[in-house]
């Protein structure tokens, strides 16, 4: 067995309503100015109202609210939070909301505690100390955000996506309430839950980071995912639904941070970095490509959680393999995602920008957990593949 370090600092808290408990948990981390970053989508249908509710109720804290977070998550508006939470004198922040307010909230707290353009922090162990108080409240279950230790966040001028990597960037703590995800549409819900799938699937993949605490959060992160996030499609406000695919994504989220990831959201974070697509649905739409592409090295692995979903008793880790890539086909059309980047929106594309878009998967940091080497020609085929 290889060694393995496996560390989760965040206190994760769960229950119906729990949102309610926001400014309780801010005075339990010593904070008395809160930030609290969110969008305004959130606002407007009243998801964050028990949290703004909860320090209305509790005057002894003060809190300033940024809600200018777009769906791709961008550095200009990393930046405007900080410069406000800077102004408003902010101890802590606060996040509501999903994948992009979390990942934003996190760059915008390095700045708030070190001070400058959060640009300046970006890669991976650029930060030397503990950060102010964070607290995450997930309105969407599968980026993991709200457990892990690192931050995706574009820069639009560049066309790509940058990566803040660090112990410190783990929430203080995280409020998972089901009840703030009953409105989640259909087609997010779905494409949240593909990118938790896309988590487990290649933070159980890798070769040397992985561990036997990574494979069980995997392994059962998968199997609620494959049998709750349809229910939870179909049916938004079935609350056991949607607290498992909850607990699952925060899973996945711990697995990933601990063990990585992998060729599939490499090419996800080079494609929505170029054409603006949701991370999760490109996650959906490479990840069986992305799989048959490492097929010849991991069959094993593949075969393993095949046999853990009961989609095949075969023995052959050839044929279980080959049953999983079908079975997380399946899933997807099951719940509505598209199967080809087409259908994304992306455009067919000449050698040079095929060849620029593999340069950015390539050296994209996921990229170094893969459990194969990758080379420019590779990305292409599986890009071409999965067009």
């Amino acid at each position: 067995m290889n060694p393995f370090v496996f560390e989760v600092p965040t206190r994760i808290e769960f229950g119906e309503g729990l949102a309610g408990s926001a400014s309780e948990v801010c005075k339990r981390l010593g904070a008395a100015r809160i930030l609290i970053v969110t969008d305004e989508v959130l606002i407007k249908n009243g998801v964050v109202e028990p949290v703004l509710r909860s320090f209305q109720e509790d005057q002894s804290l003060s809190t300033t609210i940024f809600t200018d977070v777009p769906p791709d998550s961008d550095i200009k508006s990393a930046n405007k939070a900080a410069a406000l939470a800077v102004k408003e004198k902010c101890d802590a922040v606060l996040a509501v909301g999903g994948g992009s307010v979390l990942d934003t909230a996190k760059v915008v707290n390095i700045s708030l505690t070190f001070g400058g353009d959060v640009i300046d922090y970006q890669g991976m162990n650029n930060l030397s100390k503990r950060l102010l108080p964070f607290i995450a409240i997930p309105t969407t279950a599968g980026t993991g955000s709200e457990v892990s230790a690192v931050a995706m966040v574009k820069d639009s001028g560049e066309g790509k996506k940058l990566l803040f990597a660090s112990r410190y960037l783990a929430p203080d703590a995280s409020i998972l309430d089901p009840t703030l995800l009953v409105t989640l549409p259909p087609r997010l819900t779905a494409a949240t839950g593909l990118d938790a799938v896309t988590h487990c699937i290649e933070a159980y993949s890798v070769e040397f980071t992985r561990s036997p605490l990574t494979d069980m959060l995997c392994l059962e992160g998968l199997r609620l995912l494959f049998e709750f996030l349809p229910k939870a499609t179909k049916h938004g406000d079935d609350l056991e639904a949607r607290s498992n695919t909850l607990i699952a994504a925060t899973m996945a989220g711990m697995a990933f941070t601990n063990s990585g990831v992998g060729v599939v959201h490499a090419l996800s974070h080079a494609t929505g970095g170029q054409f603006g697509t949701h991370h999760g649905t490109t996650n959906s739409v490479f990840l069986p490509w992305g799989m048959q592409f490492n097929l010849d090295v991991v069959a094993p692995r593949y075969a393993a959680i095949a046999r853990y979903l009961k989609l095949t008793d075969d023995k052959s880790d050839e044929v279980a393999s080959k049953k999983l890539i079908v079975g997380i086909q399946q899933l997807a059309q099951e719940v509505g995602l598209p199967s080809r980047l087409r259908d994304l929106g992306v455009p067919a594309l000449e050698e040079a920008q095929l060849e620029n878009l593999a340069y950015l998967a390539t050296t994209d940091p996921a990229i170094m957990f893969n459990p194969k080497e990758t080379t420019v020609q590779d990305i292409i085929g599986i890009y071409e593949r999965a067009y």
